[in-house]
């Protein structure tokens, strides 16, 4: 019997539950209703952008937008205007009328500045933070330059950081964060950055119009901003990043393992264990093994992903253990699919034994279940026309929820939800889709777990690349409208182990967990077939 303590969430999935209504959704209606937003534009012209951010505001139900025309400093910097020029999310329109609006005797719930006002400005700054419920918002970087200036999060991008956008109340509290990842080459990746700001801004706006209180996650201290001949450096020092990454992804390849540690899933939270890792089998010159996922209540068998250098397929495998971890038998699962296959999530429901494997190449996500014969059956289709990746299933408040990176939205910065009141459907999306972004901590990496009354949800660190470490995610708000978790602890690869280069999945086996680790190799298997199809694989790897 797995231990109640960690048990993974999807356990008590055949369980009758009831859900608990959330207080906070169920005026929502209500709250909805209410919600009245003042979006601050430039007087004279307004960029693709910015009119991108107000439309989506205007897409969310129940929410009142009223754009007002306002002064801002001219931004024209002679080193940022080629940037400009080629860039169509800065593409200008003429604004209807140059007339400046004060905001008056009105009030709005929140004021959020797409301008760039100055905060040190005075009369202006004040007389819109006092026409707000909810002081004014901004979406800045670390440096605490406002979307709308020259270059915005140049230095977390040009540092291989990915790009950081921050939403700042009245220029001191962080409401919420954007973190992806981007190319350290900054003029190659940087407009990603205008296209993120609807996510950004969405999450604060459903906590109001469910009458939450606006979550705080930091007091915002601006790093200091950087002088131009250090804005160079970085640039040239961001080129040089970018090119030994993409180095790396052309003349060598991912080798991943599978191991075993003989501890319970909840302990990854408090004990570093990478150094604990025992791992299973040999390393492969033409294939590797990664993403595995143990049969519940069976401590010699498992499937895992068995990834063929030769063809850049991956395939489910099934493996059998004897009593001292040593792999006696290894198989092909019966699941044979024309695609390529990784990240068979196991979890049993009404005394059956279920997996959802991850065929994003197909766009389907497609729940079997595995008949005592091996046999892989099919039973739903939980989500089409989307890419989903390493989709993790887990029971919470009566519903069953489906965590999983959306490959069309990004290729592992971004967590999107859907939920359901039954296993087989249907499933609807949540209400942010996606719930989060950031790279650090979004795509899923194995099974989520019950500890001590909390949730908690293993995800890849891609910061430092695919799959370089894995982040423990506390789970503090669940629901259909609104989402909230926050890192507890990562959980970084052994420097001085056999596998020092990655660590993607983590999952519950009873009283033990599985693991992943990677070390890059050089392969002539995989190299001559990126040679042979002039190209090779982006630095995706194991279960992309």
């Amino acid at each position: 019997m797995i231990d109640s303590e960690s048990r993974p969430a999807s356990e008590s999935a055949g369980r009758p539950v009831n859900r608990r209504p959330d207080p906070l959704e169920a005026d929502s209606a209500q709250a909805a209703a209410r919600l009245r937003i003042a979006v601050l534009l430039p007087a004279d012209r307004h960029r693709a952008w910015q009119k991108l951010a107000r439309a989506a505001l205007g897409s969310i139900p129940g929410v009142q937008v009223d754009v007002r025309r306002v002064r801002v400093a001219d931004s024209y910097r002679p080193d940022w205007s080629r940037l400009e020029r080629a860039t169509a999310m800065l593409a200008e329109t003429p604004a209807p009328s140059a007339d400046l609006q004060s905001p008056g005797d009105s009030c709005w719930d929140a004021v959020i500045d797409l301008a760039g006002i100055d905060s040190a400005a005075g009369d202006q700054w004040q007389a819109w933070r006092a026409a707000s419920r909810h002081g004014v918002w901004q979406p800045l970087d670390a440096q605490g330059i406002h979307l709308a200036a020259a270059w915005p999060c140049h230095a977390a991008i040009s540092a291989g950081l990915g790009g950081e956008l921050l939403l700042v109340r009245d220029g001191a509290s962080v409401l919420d964060a954007v973190r992806f990842f981007a190319d350290p080459d900054y003029p190659r990746s940087f407009e990603r950055i205008y296209g993120e700001v609807a996510t950004l801004l969405r999450g604060a706006v459903q906590e109001l119009i469910v009458g939450a209180a606006l979550p705080t996650t930091a007091a915002f201290a601006p790093q200091p901003a950087p002088t131009p001949l250090r804005r160079a450096v970085r640039g040239l020092r961001g080129r040089a990043l970018a090119w030994r990454r993409r180095l790396v992804a052309r003349w060598l390849s991912e080798s991943w393992m599978i191991g075993v540690i003989d501890a319970p899933i909840h302990e990854l939270i408090q004990t570093p264990l990478a150094s604990k890792i025992r791992w299973l089998g040999r390393r492969g010159s033409t294939h590797y093994r990664a993403d595995p996922f143990g049969i519940p209540g069976d401590r010699h068998r498992l499937y895992c992903e068995v990834y063929d250098y030769r063809d850049g397929l991956g395939r489910i495998e099934a493996i059998e253990l004897d009593r001292g971890d040593r792999i006696v038998r290894a198989g092909p699962a019966r699941l044979q699919l024309p695609m390529h296959l990784s990240y068979p999530y196991l979890f049993e429901h009404d005394g059956g034994l279920y997996a959802i494997p991850e065929t994003s190449a197909n766009r389907r996500c497609e729940l079997y279940r595995i008949e005592a014969d091996g046999e892989w059956r099919p039973v739903a289709v939980l989500l089409d026309g989307v890419a989903a990746a390493d989709a993790s299933l887990f029971r919470h408040e009566g519903l069953f929820w489906l965590a999983y990176t959306d490959l069309g939205l990004g290729a592992f910065d971004n967590l999107c939800l859907s939920y359901a009141e039954d296993l087989s459907g249907p499933w609807h999306p949540h209400a942010l889709h996606p719930v989060k972004l950031d790279h650090c901590s979004s795509r899923p990496a194995g099974t989520p777990f019950l500890h001590q009354g909390a949730l908690y949800r293993p995800a890849q660190d891609c910061s430092a690349g695919y799959g370089a470490a894995i982040a423990i995610n506390r789970i503090e708000v669940c629901t259909p409208r609104r989402y909230r978790e926050q890192v507890v602890r990562r959980c970084r690869p052994d420097p001085r182990g056999p596998n020092p280069h990655g660590l993607h999945t983590v999952s519950s086996w009873g009283e033990r967990t599985l693991v992943d680790g990677k070390r890059y190799v050089f392969n002539l298997h995989e190299l001559g077939r990126k040679l042979r199809c002039r190209g090779w694989r982006s630095p995706g790897g194991a279960g992309e």
